[in-house]
């Protein structure tokens, strides 16, 4: 998809907008989110850490003087030499065979793995050490395979030298609120079942369970006789890098979640049915008070997978009216033919459009997002929170 030619049409931007929104090219934006958006977690809660073990656990953090370095070198440089986003690498069949066997696929999280190994590799200040490295332990049945380290890296400015882990996590979760009681998340009791209740639009893994994973199985990895003898070094450190959106009832995000960990400034969106969406844009009633030029200055899109890293800007074209999408997502949700039943079974990404301003015109900006979940989605999502936790 061709980009916007701007005063912004370089890596970097003159507003005051984050890079990893503000930039005009999709390969900025993806490497500015996959580095410098705020995570999904602001701290571990007590219960979480102490899974960890002895080694504890902790939130990635990256070195401050790299991580400024890192800034200034990426609001300067050439889209061009940065990795192409998933929709380039599928349209250049060539362009995924030139990558590393482990670096081929085209699923969004090692998309995500791909950016964060670049960053890594042209940090200043940081050495990469290692990154999708398998760990395996020799026996008597033969060999087993314990696990695969994401990131290994080390600090070579400032003479600290630590050794660090990183697991890496890119995931989008919707908020069903538990109705099983639990109505204060700030009670150790039902944080887990708040947790729980983070489930995945199509409802595979939830928040509670990938956290517990991360912290009980991967973590201590890298502490391991096989892991330390592979690297040749101990690891100093063992963190969690969790990126993500979580989406929240019509956008409204309850209270007393900061006790779960949550990042304050944790990026976030909205999920409704479709009637719930049609009232609340208020567009789709005759009888809306909204004005011709109110209604003209938004804009919706519908945000494929390969695209959900970062926001969204695109061209007039690839827009469309509230009613336009209104139509079509009711034809989805209704669709008739059982070898199709996903299209009526799964929640659509959508983004609320802007115009981008005038040195970009006929180019719009993700004002919002959301989900817009099907019939029997909500009841679906309910069963699936109800389950055991899983290890």
């Amino acid at each position: 998809m061709r980009e916007p030619v701007t005063e912004l049409a370089g890596a970097g931007a003159t507003t005051a907008e984050p890079l990893w929104r503000a930039a005009t090219s999709a390969r900025v934006r993806d490497l500015a989110w996959c580095t410098l958006a705020p995570p999904l977690l602001g701290d571990l809660s007590g219960d979480l850490a102490a899974l960890a073990g002895p080694g504890g656990a902790a939130l990635a953090s990256w070195p401050p003087a790299a991580l400024a370095a890192w800034q200034r070198w990426l609001a300067s440089a050439d889209p061009g030499q940065l990795p192409p986003t998933i929709e380039e690498l599928s349209a250049l069949p060539g362009a995924v065979q030139a990558l590393a066997p482990a670096a081929r696929s085209l699923r969004l999280g090692r998309h995500a793995e791909r950016l964060l190994h670049f960053a890594l590799e042209h940090g200043e200040g940081i050495e990469l050490v290692a990154s999708n490295l398998p760990v395996r332990r020799h026996g008597a049945h033969g060999v087993q395979t314990l696990g695969e380290l994401d990131f290994v890296w080390r600090e070579t400015a400032g003479g600290a030298g630590q050794l660090v882990h990183w697991e890496m996590a890119t995931k989008f979760y919707l908020l069903v609120e538990p109705d099983s009681g639990a109505s204060n998340a700030a009670a150790p009791v039902e944080r887990t079942a708040w947790l729980q209740a983070f489930v995945g639009p199509n409802l595979v893994d939830r928040l509670g369970d990938k956290l517990s994973h991360i912290v009980r199985r991967q973590l201590p990895l890298s502490r391991t006789p096989e892991a330390q003898a592979l690297l040749g070094a101990r690891v100093d450190r063992s963190e969690i890098y969790l990126l993500g959106w979580l989406f929240y009832r019509d956008g409204l995000m309850p209270a007393g979640l900061d006790a779960l960990g949550l990042n304050p400034f944790h990026l976030r969106g909205w999920w409704s049915t479709l009637e719930q969406w049609a009232q609340r844009v208020g567009a789709h009633s005759p009888a809306s008070s909204a004005s011709p030029a109110a209604a003209a200055a938004v804009r919706w899109h519908r945000l494929p997978r390969a695209r959900w890293l970062s926001p969204a800007l695109v061209h007039e074209y690839d827009t469309e009216p509230f009613q336009t999408l209104y139509d079509a997502l009711a034809a989805r949700f209704a669709e008739p033919h059982r070898d199709l039943a996903w299209r009526r079974e799964s929640p659509v990404m959508i983004c609320e459009m802007e115009p981008a301003g005038a040195s970009a015109p006929g180019w719009w900006r993700e004002r919002s997002r959301g989900f817009v979940v099907p019939p029997g989605w909500e009841e679906r999502a309910r069963q699936r929170v109800a389950q055991p936790p899983r290890y």
